[in-house]
C-alpha cells in the first residue's frame, strides 16, 4: 500500500466511526488517504476526526471553494488510485446504481475511473430488501467490488447481515486489489449451464445442470487476473462478473459461440452440460395430447463440441473437459480424454450432495490419463480453486502482455 492514493467516501451510517480506524490503518500501511463525507455522515462523525487522521482537509460540499480553480470532484476522482465507500448506506447504493450525482460524494463516484470498492452497512431488513439487492447487482455488473457485510448484532438491536466489515478486512481486500494475479495475461473461455433442445414451442429436452460449477471456475479465473469470456446456456444462478458473457441456449448455438472464441483463448474449460441428443425436427405448433396411444420422438446426436475442436487446438492452448458418469466412472471418463483431446478432465461424482443442482461437488481431476487428485465433498468454489491451481501451474500456459 506504500504510496497508494486512497479516496475514502464516508456516508451517513452509525458505522462511520469504524471508518476512522480504517483511515489510521491505511496510513500505517503507507497509503495516502483523503476523505469525502456526505452531509449525513457529518452527523455521526465530525470532519475534524478524519482531517486529523488523514492530514488533509475533509471535503463534503460540492460547491465549496478552496482557492483553486476547477471542479473538486473531478480532481479527487483523477487523484485516486482506488475509491472506497465505507460505510455504504442503502441510500448511497441507490444513487450510485442510478448514476445520480447531486452531492460531492456521488459526483466523485460518477467521475471515478479507478476501481471502486463498496463496504455496505445497514439494518438486515434493508440489506435483504429486493430494491437494495437490485442496486447491488447493477453495481456489480458495472464492475465494482463489494466487501460483504458481516453477520452479527446491529445498531438497532437485531441480529443478521448488515454489519460493516472490520477495517482490517476492508484494508486486506483493498490491498489485494493492487496485486497482479497469477493468471494475469491469460485468456480463459469457460462454458457453463445446460442446453435446451426444442421439441415444440413449449417443450424441450434438457438436463439438471445449474451452471454453478462453470460459474465458479469463471469467477475464480477472473479473481486471479485472467481475461474471461463466459458462454452459458440456461442456468439457475446469476452469472459472475467477467469480461464477456454470451448466452447460447442450444447445443448448436453453444458450438457456434465456442468455435468463434476458441482461437482467441489460451484456456478452454468446457464445464457446460451440452445435450447429447436433439429432436430430429422441431414442431412449429404445440403437439396436442393424443387420445389413444404414446408419443414417439426421434432424436439425432448433437455435435460433440470438444471433439470437434481437437484438430483446431493451437500450440500452448490448454483444454479442460468435464465428465459426469453414473457407472464405471473412471473407465468411461478416461475414454473421453483421447476422444475429446483434453489436457485435463474433471470427473463429477453423482450423489445427493454432488453433481447437478447442488452447491457442493466431489471431483477427480485427471491430467491425460493420470489421476492428479480426488476430493471429498467440497463446495464448488473450492473445487474451482483446485482446478484453477492446476491450470495456473501448467508450464505450457501462455500469457499475453497487456
Amino acid at each position: 500500500m506504500q504510496g497508494r492514493k486512497i479516496l475514502l467516501i464516508v456516508t451517513g451510517g452509525i458505522a462511520g466511526y469504524k471508518s476512522a480506524f480504517l483511515v489510521r490503518l491505511l496510513k500505517t500501511h503507507g497509503a495516502d488517504v483523503r476523505v469525502v463525507m456526505t452531509k449525513a455522515a457529518t452527523e455521526f462523525v465530525k470532519p475534524l476526526t478524519f482531517e486529523t487522521l488523514s492530514g488533509y482537509p475533509v471535503s463534503h460540499d460540492l460547491f465549496s471553494r478552496r482557492g483553486e480553480a476547477g471542479a473538486e470532484h473531478v480532481k479527487l476522482a483523477v487523484w485516486a488510485d482506488r475509491v472506497v465507500v465505507a460505510p455504504a448506506t442503502a441510500d448511497f447504493l441507490a444513487k450510485a446504481g442510478l448514476g445520480i450525482a447531486d452531492d460531492l460524494a456521488s459526483a466523485v463516484l460518477a467521475a471515478a475511473r479507478c476501481t471502486v470498492l463498496f463496504s455496505p452497512s445497514m439494518n438486515e431488513g434493508m440489506w435483504e430488501n429486493p430494491a437494495v439487492q437490485r442496486n447491488v447487482g447493477m453495481l456489480r455488473k458495472d464492475g465494482h467490488v463489494f466487501i460483504e457485510p458481516d453477520v452479527g448484532e446491529l445498531a438497532c438491536g437485531a441480529v443478521g447481515p448488515g454489519r460493516l466489515a472490520e477495517p482490517e478486512v476492508i484494508a486486506e481486500v483493498l490491498e489485494a486489489s493492487f496485486e497482479a494475479g497469477d493468471l494475469e495475461g491469460v485468456r480463459f473461455l469457460v462454458t457453463a449451464g445446460r442446453t435446451e433442445e426444442s421439441i415444440d414451442p413449449v417443450r424441450y429436452v434438457s438436463n439438471r445442470s445449474s451452471g454453478r460449477m462453470g460459474f465458479a471456475i469463471a469467477a475464480e479465473a477472473k479473481r486471479r487476473g485472467a481475461h474471461v469470456t463466459l458462454v452459458h446456456g440456461p442456468v439457475d444462478v446469476a452469472p459472475p462478473e467477467v469480461d464477456s458473457v454470451k448466452r447460447a441456449d442450444s447445443a448448436a448455438r453453444m458450438k457456434s459461440a465456442v468455435e468463434r472464441a476458441f482461437q482467441r483463448c489460451d484456456v478452454l474449460v468446457m464445464a457446460a452440460a451440452v445435450a447429447d441428443y436433439a429432436p430430429v425436427r422441431t414442431v412449429r405448433a404445440k403437439i396436442k395430447r393424443a387420445k389413444a396411444g404414446n408419443l414417439t420422438i426421434e432424436f439425432r446426436p448433437t455435435t460433440d463440441i470438444l471433439a470437434s475442436l481437437k484438430g483446431k487446438k493451437g500450440k500452448g492452448q490448454i483444454v479442460v473437459g468435464f465428465a459426469l458418469e453414473t457407472s464405471d466412472e473412471t473407465e468411461n471418463a478416461l475414454g473421453k480424454v483421447g476422444e475429446k483431446g483434453c489436457d485435463y478432465l474433471v470427473l463429477n461424482t453423482v450423489g445427493k450432495r454432488t453433481g447437478f443442482s447442488a452447491p457442493t461437488n466431489q471431483i477427480t481431476l485427471f491430467k491425460g490419463k493420470r489421476r492428479l487428485l480426488s476430493t471429498p465433498i467440497i463446495t464448488k468454489e473450492e473445487a474451482a480453486s483446485l482446478i484453477i491451481d492446476t491450470i495456473a501451474s501448467d508450464k505450457r500456459l501462455r500469457r499475453v502482455k497487456r
